[in-house]
């Protein structure tokens, strides 16, 4: 879920900055930007990236991490932003983060990259429910190895239905893919307050079209 460039991040961060914080919540947002950033910089540690592509790709990430916070806010004033719309910014955020860290990897660390695509869909995805659950620091983690573990289980069971030939198989298929989903709502359940569960199935099915449309994406 991932593209880079990173040479207009002065640009980027003119544009995606647009929403001007209340003074009295500059502090606050500073530090909870800090945390996104330096855990997507953290995500990052497989690429074996140089300092200066580091210092590039925490640059990258501050940018992004503060269109996160300015999204939350704005979703909390207005109540049409939520589903796939807010899901869809999110994907925005990420494509623009992901082109720009593509533009400085080299060759291996791109390929490497790639290879991390079930990590980026989890990470994607976590991003989405943290945005429209409000999820708090601890609950994003364990959120994000359900979102991993599921996504895992669901495209090995995806691709088992694709290549099948027989009606039966494709009914298992099918079943296991069912199977899945329920357990990972089960798992959900467990980390979510009552709450944040009810809007995530409120917004469930409006989150696996925009993830199904980025799926496609990604395949294309």
């Amino acid at each position: 879920m991932k593209n880079q460039k990173f040479n207009f991040a002065a640009f980027l961060a003119a544009v995606l900055i647009s929403i001007t914080l209340l003074p009295a919540q500059r502090v606050w947002a500073q530090g909870v930007t800090d945390k996104i950033a330096q855990k997507m910089t953290d995500s990052l540690a497989y690429l074996n990236l140089t300092d200066q592509q580091k210092t590039q790709a925490t640059g990258f990430n501050k940018t992004a991490a503060t269109s996160f916070v300015q999204l939350k806010q704005k979703m909390k004033q207005d109540t049409t932003l939520k589903g796939k719309a807010a899901a869809q910014q999110v994907m925005g955020i990420m494509k623009t983060r992901n082109t720009a860290l593509k533009g400085i990897l080299t060759p291996d660390q791109q390929k490497l990259y790639q290879q991390h695509q079930l990590q980026q869909m989890a990470e994607l995805e976590t991003k989405m429910m943290s945005a429209q659950l409000d999820l708090t620091d601890q609950q994003e983690p364990q959120v994000y190895a359900v979102n991993l573990k599921s996504t895992q289980a669901l495209m090995g069971d995806a691709a088992k239905a694709k290549s099948s030939t027989r009606k039966l198989q494709k009914l298992k298929a099918a079943k296991a893919l069912k199977s899945d989903s329920g357990e990972k709502d089960k798992e959900l359940k467990k980390i979510l307050t009552s709450d944040q569960y009810s809007k995530y199935e409120k917004n469930k099915e409006q989150m696996q079209a925009a993830m199904k449309e980025k799926m496609k994406e990604k395949k294309g």
